[in-house]
């Protein structure tokens, strides 16, 4: 393990600052800043009643729930890890968590430059986070429990974020050409960070008894539905703040809609999974393994 943090902390030496490396002024007005197969209102009859002129607005305020997630989740992290100022911590893992603070502080300028762009400052983007917040903060980074969550947070928005940028290369859906922008470079970053915390996970998951597992996993579904509805789904502030009519109505449809929950499931199940093969909680695969 100490060999995949040195490449990770090798790899995250050079710094680039995400503020400085976007391009600002190639910013398009005319143009969504997330593929309109995206949108929460997807697969709703709604979607066609909708102008373009309120997409373009709502794939705004969405793309923006995804910054203040980002704003949230690296504020959680930076916040918890820092906060003993790593005396006595080992220096492989101290060095990557580190290069992550810098990294994690960058992003969620970058993250806040765009939800002021989209003029959403004062708007309520994310669901309710009062529990979830209060359980990062009684988490020990020193513990499996805590870098479970971390790698759960980070997988979830990566990949929604990873089929947006696919939707825009490979289907061949355009949006803004600053938010591509901003989606590039947090992938790239955040593929080292969710490594990382795949490896901090790995060096704290033999602490675990299997009592202690039951628990996790148990809490861990609990939560995950929080941090779902949280997250991938609107509130009804963003959907009036976009136009859309009777927005209290079409939030309750979106949070009844199918296809958004299997989408909201697709960018769990890469993290979901990788606890699962790590005998951290039980999976329908493994329930089938104990089985046979």
């Amino acid at each position: 393990m100490t060999q995949m943090l040195d490449r990770l902390a090798t790899l995250g030496a050079p710094y680039r600052d995400p503020v400085e490396a976007i391009d600002w002024q190639a910013s398009d007005d005319e143009q969504p800043w997330l593929p309109l197969s995206m949108l929460s209102v997807d697969g709703l009859p709604l979607r066609d009643q909708l102008s373009e002129e309120t997409l373009r607005r709502l794939s705004r305020a969405e793309f923006s729930r995804l910054c203040v997630a980002g704003m949230w989740l690296e504020g959680l992290l930076i916040s918890r890890v820092t906060e003993r100022g790593f005396v006595g911590a080992r220096v492989d893992e101290a060095r990557v968590m580190l290069q992550e603070v810098r990294e994690e502080t960058g992003h969620s300028l970058m993250f806040l430059e765009m939800v002021d762009r989209a003029g959403l400052a004062d708007v309520p983007l994310l669901g309710d986070t009062k529990l979830l917040t209060r359980v990062a903060h009684h988490l020990n980074p020193d513990g499996p429990e805590f870098w479970s969550m971390v790698y759960i947070g980070e997988t979830v928005t990566d990949t929604f974020a990873t089929q947006a940028l696919k939707a825009v290369r490979k289907c061949g859906e355009a949006i803004c050409p600053v938010a591509r922008q901003v989606l590039d470079l947090h992938h790239h970053d955040e593929a080292r960070h969710i490594a990382a915390a795949r490896v901090f996970l790995a060096n704290r998951a033999e602490l675990m008894t299997r009592p202690r597992r039951m628990i996790f996993a148990r809490t861990l579904r609990f939560l995950l539905k929080r941090f779902l509805a949280a997250t991938l789904y609107p509130t009804v502030e963003s959907l009036a703040v976009a136009g859309v009519p009777d927005p209290q109505n079409a939030a309750a449809a979106v949070r009844a809609c199918p296809q958004r929950r299997r989408l909201a499931e697709a960018c769990a199940a890469p993290a979901l999974g990788l606890l699962g093969r790590g005998g951290l909680i039980e999976t329908a695969r493994t329930r089938r393994k104990e089985s046979a």
